[in-house]
């Protein structure tokens, strides 16, 4: 009998502990949480290297050859470098730098004056007196220019644009 007493002594106590009615003794370790590690990542710095950007090469300017005459005025244009380039309308289009040449294709013994409407030059400059002279100018300012024949002033002018 003492060892019944005993028993159910003892299974109360278990029990009660179990149950939670009685606090642990003190200094008995009680399980935590444990803390979940995350893991983050970092993105990936790659160092940037300026790229150089490419220096456009400088243009090479051009020279042009127009051939003038009493019929079809400023009738045909070349480039003396044979560079592509487009003359419709008596227009050409041309970047600062580049030179025109304008030729006396006449009659023999025509004279013809080839002025801009701009005074880009005097007329003693642009007096033409014979087959094959002529005078010639370097554009240095961007615009656009109109050039005619004084002895023909009804015929087209010719027009030069000139960009940077």
């Amino acid at each position: 009998m003492k060892n019944t007493k005993l028993i159910s002594i003892l299974l109360i106590i278990l029990l009660s502990v179990f149950l939670g009615c009685v606090n642990p003794p003190a200094g008995t370790p009680t399980p935590t949480a444990k803390p979940t590690v995350t893991e983050t990542i970092q993105p990936t710095v790659v160092p940037t290297t300026p790229i150089p950007t490419p220096t456009p090469a400088p243009r090479k300017t051009l020279a042009y050859k127009t051939f003038v005459d009493q019929d079809f005025g400023f009738k045909r244009v070349i480039e003396l470098n044979y560079t592509p380039f487009t003359y419709e309308n008596l227009t050409l289009n041309m970047h600062v730098g580049d030179n025109m040449t304008w030729i006396n294709d006449a009659t023999p013994d025509e004279k013809l004056t080839i002025l801009s409407e701009q005074n880009l030059w005097n007329e003693s400059r642009g007096l033409l007196r014979w087959n094959y002279q002529y005078v010639n100018y370097t554009f240095t300012q961007p615009g656009t220019y109109g050039i005619y024949i004084k002895e023909y002033p009804r015929k087209q002018h010719q027009i030069i644009i000139v960009s940077p």
